[in-house]
């Protein structure tokens, strides 16, 4: 992997702007304009300088969606006197892409299967390749759409799913573009989740469980069912199942403290360490900031008699 000097960049853009790319037009401009496009938003998302280079060279040999190439395969040689080996078999990896065979294969495991759009070779490619082949089709996508407004609305949502689904394979820099600009074409969910109704604590002792979280916490209790036990706060509540007495179905592998619970209260946290030392109860950790699901908040740490953890929060 060698620097990328802008000396080294320079002769890539001159040699690419000989060659005609600075005179064929393209989404956003010319094609050089958007090579360099491409490149830059690599370097932005932390690509190494052979992969930066790939970018910026992408098009060379033409590619599956933009077939006007600037030299033919059989001057990989001089591409890579250029470039060096490894840009330069990216570059033709990338361009030999057939997008119709290998897409497809994306996001559903390693190895990925490649098909040669030239030879119509089939050849398994290295996952780093894999990877790397996958950022700069992010990186080339995002450009194109972001300047072709009908390009955008006719491949945008076939486009979201391929990224989403190769998620793991992409930088997260690189997945957090896509999500920003192609998340307007995400399919509607199935389900929309609106709230939490109530959750499920195993404990040893119903009776002591109870008392700790009234007496702590301030829940009330609830009994429902035939003599079912629960904790109730707010809009929803915590039922109680005794280890060993679960009602079906339940989970997998119910167990004693090992729930991690975040319950939200208005009360100031000093006053929340003064409830809490007047009850005995020992503070794990806290006051100290945290993030909720709706912003900043101030967390207090302290565990029930089952040793689950307990955080006690006020949005800041």
């Amino acid at each position: 992997m060698g620097r990328l000097t802008p000396a080294r960049w320079a002769r890539a853009e001159e040699f690419l702007s000989a060659r005609g790319a600075a005179r064929t037009a393209h989404p956003g401009g010319t094609l050089l304009e958007h090579l360099r496009r491409v490149a830059r938003l690599l370097s932005a998302w932390g690509a190494d300088p052979d992969v930066q280079l790939a970018g910026l060279c992408h098009a060379a040999y033409g590619t599956d969606g933009f077939d006007e190439p600037l030299l033919g395969t059989t001057e990989r040689a001089v591409l890579a006197g250029l470039i060096g080996d490894r840009a330069e078999a990216l570059v033709y990896l990338y361009a030999s892409c057939d997008r119709a065979a290998v897409y497809p294969r994306l996001g559903h495991g390693l190895p990925v299967l490649f098909q040669d759009r030239f030879t119509g070779r089939e050849h398994t490619v290295a996952e780093a390749d894999v990877r790397v082949i996958v950022e700069i089709t992010a990186a080339n996508e995002l450009d194109v759409l972001a300047h072709d407004v009908g390009l955008a609305e006719r491949h945008g949502p076939a486009l979201y799913r391929l990224f989403a689904r190769s998620r793991d394979l992409l930088s997260a820099p690189a997945w957090n573009a896509c999500a920003e600009q192609l998340g307007r074409y995400a399919p509607e969910p199935g389900i929309v989740i609106s709230g939490l109704d109530h959750l499920v604590l195993t404990v040893t002792d119903v009776e002591r469980t109870s008392a700790f979280y009234q007496r702590v916490l301030g829940m009330r209790p609830v009994t429902f069912g035939e003599g079912r036990r629960a904790l109730g706060f707010g809009s929803s509540k915590i039922n109680l199942h005794r280890a060993g007495g679960e009602l079906l179905p339940h989970a997998a592998r119910p167990t004693p403290g090992s729930a991690d619970l975040c319950l939200v209260t208005r009360t100031p946290q000093e006053q929340v360490l003064a409830h809490l030392a007047a009850c005995g109860v020992p503070v794990e950790e806290g006051p100290v900031p945290r993030t909720g699901a709706l912003g900043p908040m101030l967390s207090t740490y302290l565990r029930d008699p089952d040793g689950n953890l307990i955080e006690i929060s006020t949005y800041t």
